[in-house]
């Protein structure tokens, strides 16, 4: 049992708060604000929040400023029942995110034991003896704080439940590295807000590629206006569009209404679904590889290693995927992928012929049952009026032989290298899928 368990357990009660409805997520950090670091933190929690059917209205990014951080949380107290911030527990000088939320709540700071002891542990097993004050700070926490101690590094984070303008109100403080926020707000933060939720929303993710995000809306437009419950939502990303189911229920044993809005999703957008899930397309792909007991390789000119840096982000894919051939010059091609230099010579690096000599020659080499090359021209520079910038051809060899894709893709290099690498996984799927 965690210490927040057993101090209500202890009280019998739950707290102030009984339920919560509405939250908000507060990140604090100037460097997010200059766009060193990217916000990933925001987008988790939103997610968290929204399974354990909180609705946030608002999300707030504060420097590393007391007057501003104090403005942020008591601006949020005002209009929502929980605040979430992240950011400014650490032990340098601008680290006073706990003690601007101690002010806010109205508690004392006071030394917490625990978190000391877990702090001394902590520097002790990196073998440093010498502990400085900054870092028996993070030991100071609000005096009625329900602690959330920090398995992954040295900050604890604390469950604040006070009274702002005569409302019950929580803010739960987190660290701000992802690694050590996100396993705290699993083991702890979850917990506590599922006794304090009164609903919940079932979601079911509906993924669509080779369709366009108008296209798609159009297709369920009148599913769209006529919604109440369960209600459709459209997203879109780069080269995919995703549609989300959402039934708000209060108890799991409720049934779920969503089967006939997902039957009738499926009739009208047919083929250009490509899960009805969780997975996202390389996942997908992981899968089918690993049901048919295949493996993969890519041979990657434009991506120049995007395909193979995304697949591998997948936990277990080295079970199915053996690796990737970078070839961005000529000599690369012929001397690593077995293209033929009067081929090159001939149709030119990015056309059909050396997109499909690229996808044979890597399943030779690499051995692999499957093999994907992309080879295109993402830009700025290098297009012609024959192959202007965007164009990609794409193919796919298995025992079956080789299919090739042919795209011309609008945007930025960047964008033409993202939508690229999805398409090499929708061709692979497709391939798996024969």
């Amino acid at each position: 049992m965690s210490e927040l368990q057993e101090k209500e357990s202890r009280s019998g009660e739950p707290g102030l708060i009984q339920a919560i409805h509405v939250g908000e997520i507060l990140c604090v950090g100037t460097e997010l604000l200059l766009g060193q670091i990217i916000n990933t933190n925001a987008a988790w929690l939103a997610r968290q929040l929204t399974l354990l059917g909180i609705s946030s209205y608002y999300q707030t990014v504060v420097g590393d400023n007391p007057d501003r951080v104090r403005l942020a949380m008591e601006t949020a107290a005002s209009r929502s029942d929980l605040i979430v911030v992240t950011g400014g527990l650490g032990p340098t000088a601008d680290d006073l995110t706990m003690a601007i939320a101690a002010q806010v709540a109205g508690q004392p700071l006071v030394e917490h034991r625990e978190s000391r002891a877990a702090i001394a542990d902590y520097f002790h097993r990196l073998g440093r003896l010498a502990i400085t004050e900054n870092n028996w700070k993070q030991a100071l926490l609000p005096q009625n704080a329900q602690v959330m101690p920090n398995h992954n590094g040295t900050a604890p984070g604390a469950i604040l439940e006070f009274t702002y303008q005569g409302k019950p109100k929580v803010m739960i403080l987190l660290p701000g590295p992802p690694s050590e926020m996100n396993l705290m707000f699993q083991e702890s933060a979850a917990p506590y807000l599922e006794m304090r939720t009164a609903t919940r929303f079932r979601h079911h993710f509906v993924r669509l590629i080779g369709i366009g995000e108008s296209a798609a809306e159009t297709l369920f437009l009148d599913l769209i206006d006529g919604q109440n419950n369960p209600t459709l939502a459209p997203y879109a990303s780069e080269g995919e569009v995703m549609f989300r189911v959402t039934q708000l229920i209060h108890d799991e044993s409720e049934p779920d209404n969503t089967a006939g809005l997902l039957a009738e999703i499926q009739k009208r957008a047919g083929d250009y679904i490509y899960e009805i899930g969780p997975r996202n397309m390389p996942a997908l792909v992981k899968d089918l590889l690993l049901e048919q007991n295949k493996t993969i390789s890519f041979a990657e000119s434009c991506t120049a290693g995007l395909v193979a840096a995304t697949f591998g982000e997948i936990s277990g894919v080295s079970a199915v995927f053996k690796g990737s051939i970078v070839a961005y010059a000529n000599e690369v091609k012929v001397n690593q992928l077995q293209v033929p230099a009067d081929l090159l010579a001939e149709f030119g690096a990015v056309s059909e012929e050396t997109a499909v000599a690229m996808a044979k020659g890597c399943r030779d080499v690499m051995k692999t049952d499957l093999a994907v090359s992309i080879t295109g021209i993402a830009g700025p520079d290098g297009g012609t009026a024959d192959k202007p910038v965007g164009l990609v051809y794409l193919a796919v060899a298995s025992e079956r032989g080789v299919e090739v894709r042919r795209m011309q893709i609008p945007g930025n290099r960047a964008r033409i290298r993202k939508v690229s690498t999805l398409n090499a996984f929708d061709l692979a799927r497709r391939e798996l899928l024969r």
